[in-house]
């Protein structure tokens, strides 16, 4: 065990000196003329000494024995000291990280100031010192404002004297989530810059932070454009697949399947299938955790078009893949896997379905959803009845408050012949969460009991909910009846 202890102090003493070796060989390489640079391309490199001297090096393995100790606050004095007596940006980092992995934001905000005291122009400091602040809630506060008025005057230094720097222009996109206006001004200011190209991760990150902001068609004009500047850049593909799939789908929601609903699905899907080009050639396992979310949106647009087969044949890809590399958790895992199971249903594959929502089941017997889908897919198939109650019943007790599950059971009551409860759980979970599918289901339960005309005026508020419904328009469609909206 000491020897082990022993190798950890070790390994962080030297991961010290090399970010001091390292900062400073940067800030060589930065103040030295390019003729220079150029000119000493072919000698040796030369070697910077490391301006630790006894008593800092003393201090630093001081402070991380009391971290090895579990006594975090003396390691971040410690340390703290020795970074602003040498003013080396890596100590002052350590001090920060320290902070924040024992969960003190009051010492790792005191950090960061005094980090940028010792380093005025610091964007990484006014980095952390922007993010702790928004991080702790301290954005309405005198000092929390101050703490933004720094860190902008920072970023305008440094745009100033480089219209090209990219840290500088991030730092201004992280700068956009405190709501301060002149942040996004210098995020534009260094977009547009004219004598450069902007890195496409600054744009990339805008878009992003415009996202955050609700500012979905202002986001799409930014990886719109990045598609074409940055063709080969896949990030950009992606996160312009996924604004157009979203863009599809509130067209969808509000006005069923149009014209330009159809656009922007395919262009949502020849925006995902780029990226997925443009990944194909990484390794095995970063391809598959890098293209999921891609081939998840191209499953999930499948299945809006009714394409059953192919998002079935998506989502299997997508799971064969997790499981070989190993790099989704359990939780990840369960959903695709719930999502295959809903495609197994759509194709009437009944038994994969059944086989699949137990494997779910198994290895994650706290999850609800899996015994409400399998309970309300018998329910719905009116067989096995009692098995369908007490599946959807164990879906109630560990998620009560969920509507949806209690939805399932007020249709598993009907089926079972007792339509007063039936009611009484639809009305309720109807109450809770005015849905379509919930109204469909209540609508035939009241019919049933002769109450045509609640029943027609529920019918009618689903429809006014989401008339594109499949389960209120087969209903409807069963019953014969049509529900005008027109006053």
């Amino acid at each position: 065990m000491q020897q082990n202890r022993l190798s950890t102090l070790l390994s962080a003493i030297v991961l010290s000196f090399l970010c001091l070796t390292v900062a400073n060989k940067t800030a060589l390489a930065q103040t030295a003329p390019q003729a220079e640079t150029a000119k000493s391309a072919e000698a040796v490199e030369p070697v910077t000494n490391s301006k630790l001297d006894a008593e800092t090096f003393y201090k630093l393995l001081l402070g991380e024995l009391n971290l090895l100790d579990e006594e975090p606050r003396i390691a971040f004095a410690l340390i703290l000291d020795s970074a602003r007596k040498t003013k080396e940006d890596a100590l002052f980092e350590r001090a920060v990280t320290i902070a924040l992995q024992s969960r003190s934001g009051e010492s790792a905000l005191s950090a960061s100031r005094a980090w940028l005291v010792a380093k005025p122009t610091s964007l990484a400091a006014a980095r952390y010192m922007v993010q702790i602040s928004t991080a702790m809630n301290r954005l309405d506060q005198p000092a929390g404002k101050a703490d933004i008025a720094i860190a902008l005057q920072v970023t305008k230094i440094a745009l100033a004297t480089n219209p090209a720097d990219a840290d500088a222009a991030q730092l201004a996109v992280t700068m956009m989530a405190t709501k301060e206006p002149l942040a996004e001004q210098l995020v534009k200011q260094y977009l547009e810059n004219k004598t450069s190209k902007p890195k496409p991760e600054v744009r990339l990150a805008y878009s992003r932070a415009l996202v955050t902001d609700s500012r979905f068609n202002d986001a799409k004009a930014q990886v719109q454009k990045l598609s074409v500047d940055e063709p080969t850049f896949a990030p950009g593909w992606l996160v312009l697949g996924t604004l157009q799939y979203q863009e599809s789908q509130e067209i969808v929601e509000k006005q069923g399947v149009t014209a330009a609903s159809k656009a922007s699905n395919d262009a949502a899907e020849t925006s995902l299938k780029k990226y997925i080009q443009l990944t194909d050639s990484l390794p095995p396992g970063q391809r598959a955790a890098s293209q999921q979310r891609a081939y998840v949106l191209l499953a999930n647009m499948a299945k809006t078009n009714k394409q059953y087969q192919q998002a079935y044949d998506i989502l299997s890809k997508i799971i064969a893949s997790s499981k070989a590399s190993n790099e989704d958790t359990d939780n990840e895992l369960a959903d695709l896997q719930y999502d295959l199971a809903m495609m197994a249903e759509k194709l009437a594959k009944l038994d994969d379905m059944e086989r699949i929502l137990r494997q779910i089941i198994a290895a994650k017997p706290n999850d609800p959803q899996a015994y409400n889908a399998l309970g309300y897919s018998l329910a719905e198939r009116n067989t096995r009845l009692p098995e369908a109650k007490a599946l959807i019943q164990q879906a109630v007790k560990l998620a009560p408050q969920d509507p949806f599950i209690a939805d399932s059971l007020g249709w598993v009551e009907y089926r079972m012949g007792n339509l007063t409860e039936a009611q009484r759980v639809l009305e309720k979970a109807y109450k809770t969460k005015p849905d379509a599918e919930i109204a469909a289901h209540l609508g035939e339960v009241l019919w049933k009991q002769g109450l045509k005309d609640r029943a027609t005026a529920v019918w009618k508020e689903g429809v006014s909910i989401n008339k594109n419904n499949d389960t209120l328009v087969e209903t409807l469609k069963r019953f014969g009846i049509k529900i005008n909206l027109q006053p």
